[in-house]
């Protein structure tokens, strides 16, 4: 399609987007990426030249599990601010997604004055294209959720999805480094960069964690993480989930002093954040579920409060934040709750199981496929935490490409399989499970990244 081909300026291209966006939106596509893929095939220079369309600071979040809720919680806490944001918000990580998402925010600020400028942009990006991004985007912040095992077939093993960030950094030398202190394959991200120099870098962690009414044993699996000064396995005075926690190691390797500490109160439905930052005291009440997110909200405070936003903003934020589509959404289908959970790793949906545990009247409905963006792998089912449903007494509906292989998880697991309704057709197996809620039930979904697209477009015609 030669249809940039014809753009002679950056405000036509921002319009030419729109329309191919919109134009998608139409026929019923999502539309977040291929507009702003023949947006850069055509514009080689449109992310570097949309750069200079903020007058204030520009955040990148990375990392393997939590970017997209504590991006769009730092957007909310801004917007909140009176800040206008750009914000990738729909969840397109990769580049084109990016530009998708830059060019349709940039479209609606400029339309009507082509002078206006934006405050912020607010930037999740996959961490496999960060350098990528960062060759044609500089940022002034760059915050690092965690660092797991995750689609070994697209990643590899840790050490690699290191080396791939550690590219993203090289290429911008003045950028911040926000890092969650409690994660070591974090602490030392910064070193042996190509040329020899330390980035700024501030740390955020949680001192102490109470449970109330929730599980209060992890069983994510744990790597066995070894000391980057000298190769000795680490050891932990608390450790809250897979490599997280208080770590230090016989040679006087240790967790960096977080300069934002928290201690955490969890909840089931919700938790509450005692935040020390300078030596001051701030306290935050979060309507989100299982300690993940809490270092979700605490990495999206974090930045807020480095840079000055006021309590009361971020209370405002914290009361009007919506999960992003498949982070602990609830929807209503045909009438009947319905929350939705991503999961695409052991980690992550270990954690989310935990907060599943002991769950009454409702049902389950775990759709697991196996395409590119999902990883083909699916072992890590195997590791992930399905035990703890064990003692559930309502149905499952499984779906999606590899319905049989969690089926199979299910019963070594010791799930009940006379419950089981297997049907790999999502469209189907949805609408079986929506149909057999009885009153006063409600739906569990966990679903891979894929069949989440696909059942979000099956929502809108259910939620009639």
């Amino acid at each position: 399609m030669d249809y940039f081909k014809t753009v002679p300026n950056f405000n036509k291209a921002l319009k030419n987007t729109n329309r191919i966006y919109s134009l998608l939106k139409k026929l019923h596509f999502e539309g977040t990426s291929f507009p702003g893929k023949l947006l850069r095939q055509n514009y080689k220079g449109f992310l570097k030249d949309a750069q200079d369309y903020a007058i204030s600071d520009r955040f990148a979040i990375t990392g393997t599990n939590g970017k997209t809720t504590t991006a769009g919680i730092l957007a909310q806490i801004l917007k909140e601010a009176e800040h206008s944001v750009i914000h990738n918000e729909l969840g397109a990580n990769m580049p084109n997604g990016i530009a998708t998402a830059v060019a349709l925010g940039l479209y609606k600020v400029l339309k009507d004055n082509p002078v206006q400028r934006v405050d912020n942009y607010v930037i999740e990006c996959d961490e496999a294209y960060l350098a990528s991004l960062f060759n044609e985007m500089k940022f002034d912040y760059l915050l690092v959720t965690n660092l797991f095992r995750d689609q070994l077939d697209r990643y590899g093993e840790l050490d690699i999805t290191k080396k791939k960030i550690q590219k993203g950094i090289e290429l911008n030398e003045d950028i911040t480094l926000i890092l969650n202190a409690d994660d070591p394959t974090l602490a030392d991200i910064d070193h042996k960069l190509a040329d020899g120099r330390h980035r700024k870098k501030i740390y955020y962690g949680i001192e102490s964690i109470t449970f109330a009414g929730y599980d209060k044993t992890s069983k994510s699996p744990s790597e066995t993480i070894y000391c980057s000064k000298c190769t000795l396995p680490l050891q932990y005075k608390k450790r809250f989930y897979s490599q997280l926690g208080k770590w230090y190691c016989a040679c006087g390797n240790k967790r960096p002093e977080p300069d934002i500490k928290a201690d955490v109160k969890v909840f089931p439905d919700h938790f509450f954040l005692h935040i020390t930052y300078k030596e001051k005291p701030y306290t935050f009440k979060v309507n989100l579920t299982g300690l993940y997110n809490a270092y979700n909200a605490l990495g999206a405070i974090s930045c807020a409060l480095i840079n000055g936003v006021e309590r009361r903003f971020i209370d405002k934020a914290l009361e009007n934040y919506k999960p992003a589509f498949g982070r602990n959404e609830t929807v209503f289908l045909r009438g009947k709750p319905a929350t939705v959970y991503l999961i695409k790793n052991p980690v992550g949906a270990s954690e989310v199981l935990r907060g599943l545990k002991n769950l009454e009247n409702t049902s389950i409905l775990i759709s697991i496929n196996d395409n590119y963006a999902d990883g083909r792998d699916v072992s890590w089912l195997w590791d992930s935490d399905f035990e703890s449903l064990k003692d559930f007494k309502g149905n499952f509906f499984l779906t999606g490409s590899r319905a049989d292989d969690m089926a199979l998880r299910l019963k070594y697991a010791g799930c009940d399989t006379g419950s089981v309704l297997i049907d790999s057709n999502i469209k189907r197996s949805l609408e079986d499970a929506v149909e057999k809620l009885q009153f006063n039930e409600k739906l569990v979904i966990l679903t891979t990244y894929t069949s989440l697209l696909k059942m979000t477009k099956l929502f809108r015609g259910m939620k009639k």
